[in-house]
């Protein structure tokens, strides 16, 4: 009955709301105007904690910010324009690399599965509104080198992303095609569902603008078809196919500056595994009885019953204003049930940020901003008995990049810190300095040594158009010393 009456309340308030436009999306290739976007989240209580961001959304708050921080409101509003255009092109790449150690093997992080050796990065998406309720996307990403375990180690890879359609408007919008999702609030280490992988076709249902009537809700929920894999149990066998992931996020922003999330991932199917609209609702809203071998009535062997893997998280972001404001989040998440209850998370992960936008003047001052993230999971997570590969696509983790520092398939938990420090020098122009750490636990197939990199970035401007450059590296988990050196040109 409560299962109904959250139904009606959220009909309701899209009935009550008139109808607007559809609404494109920022690119989370772009990260510099995402990262001038996280601030605007904190300074203008922007109630989301997903992305991609969507234009509409933003730009309804960017307004608040023009007098006090006049400096951010300009590169967001520079940077919103080319995603306001009825044709043209959003967001185009084109990077050069080389690595000191490019047999490393080493991963990204949160780079869509591209690896320490790829020599060459190529991105681009363009759009055209046709009308206010349909906008279409086509983009695409080649990378030199991906790190997906299903490709020969020199396989270049080309990805759709970005290709995809939106329909609707900003209470009830359908994308359709290769959009990427990250549901969490942190913008470095995301537990569910991150840029760790590379995305897949999917199709989802949102609001991009919130019900400012039902505490803020946003609700997004989609079913993504995920890469080939030839390592799902089934029986005794083990067969070949593409499981599906089914992403949902609910938030609402109760109380003013503090938003509240509850999200789900459910991987599942793939092989002989028949998934039909009944098991996936019962999976969802019972697990234990889906998911949990010992509770499953199954006529033959029990993991032909089982549904799938999930996982399920908690999150919270409290923004507080005055002269400095700040971010306050946490996440508490689960890779399974505990004590055999669907109230209980099991296998937990703990996360804790701190997200300063501007600094004091004792610190540095405005122009310096200053994120810390804090990662902590046991021995579960993204590893599954069925999946073999675990919780990934194509190889790659799909959650926390700290999934790929590790043998591939242990079972092995860890905690991973991020301190990341921005020095905006001028319009379009920034200095970014990110310090990564992963430590895993002793107990792994073999002795891990803790993992250290350093990710420098910059960000300028010539003849019209942005260029910068990257410079990362350091040791990882297997004590070997990597470096990696990037040009980088985008209009």
């Amino acid at each position: 009955m409560k299962r109904l009456y959250l139904c009606g309340a959220v009909a309701a308030a899209m009935m009550a709301v008139p109808a607007q436009a559809a609404s494109p999306y920022v690119s989370l290739q772009d990260s510099y105007l995402n990262g001038r976007i996280d601030q605007l989240v904190v300074v203008a209580n922007l109630p989301t904690m997903r992305k991609p961001y969507n234009v509409t959304q933003v730009r309804n708050h960017l307004e608040q910010v023009k007098e006090r921080w006049p400096a951010l409101y300009a590169e967001i509003d520079r940077g919103l324009q080319n995603y306001e255009t009825e044709l043209g092109i959003t967001y185009a790449e084109v990077a050069v690399a080389a690595a000191d150690n490019p047999d490393n093997g080493k991963v990204l992080p949160n780079g869509r599965g591209e690896r320490l050796d790829s020599n060459y990065r190529v991105a681009i998406n363009a759009q055209y509104r046709y009308s206010d309720w349909l906008v279409a996307s086509v983009g695409g990403l080649a990378l030199d080198s991906a790190a997906g375990q299903t490709q020969a180690e020199t396989d270049s890879d080309i990805i759709p992303m970005g290709s995809y359609l939106s329909l609707g408007w900003d209470s009830f919008q359908m994308d359709v095609g290769y959009r990427e999702h990250w549901l969490s609030p942190f913008s470095e280490s995301a537990m569910l569902v991150s840029t760790n992988a590379r995305p897949s076709f999917s199709v989802g249902f949102s609001n991009p603008v919130a019900f400012e009537s039902l505490w803020n809700l946003h609700y997004d929920v989609y079913v993504s078809r995920l890469e080939y894999t030839d390592n799902i149990v089934y029986g005794d066998e083990l067969e070949s196919g593409r499981p599906a992931l089914l992403g949902f996020q609910l938030s609402i922003e109760p109380i003013e500056g503090w938003t509240l999330a509850a999200s789900r991932t459910m991987q599942f199917g793939g092989g002989s595994r028949e998934v039909d609209l009944k098991s996936i609702w019962d999976a969802f809203w019972d697990p234990v009885s889906s998911d949990n071998s010992d509770e499953v009535d199954c006529d033959g062997p029990t993991n032909t019953c089982e549904f799938g893997n999930q996982i399920a998280s908690i999150s919270s972001r409290m923004n507080f204003g005055g002269e400095v404001p700040f971010a306050i989040l946490m996440e508490y998440a689960g890779e399974d049930t505990a004590g055999h209850s669907n109230l209980r998370l099991g296998n937990l992960a703990m996360s804790a940020g701190l997200h300063i936008p501007f600094l004091p003047e004792w610190a540095g001052g405005p122009d310096w901003s200053f994120i810390y993230e804090f990662n902590e999971w046991q021995n579960a997570w993204y590893v599954h008995h069925i999946y073999k590969n675990g919780y990934t696509n194509d190889g790659i983790g799909m959650g926390h990049w700290g999934a790929n520092d590790r043998v591939f398939g242990d079972g092995v938990g860890g905690r991973a810190q991020v301190v990341k420090l921005g020095w905006q020098r001028g319009a379009g122009t920034r200095y970014e300095f990110t310090y990564r750490q992963i430590e895993n636990e002793d107990y792994g197939r073999i002795a891990y040594s803790t993992g250290r990199e350093l990710d420098v970035r910059y960000f300028g401007q010539a003849w019209g158009h942005e260029w910068g450059y990257r410079l990362y590296g350091g040791k990882n988990v297997y004590d070997e010393g990597f470096f990696r050196g990037e040009l980088i040109w985008q209009w």
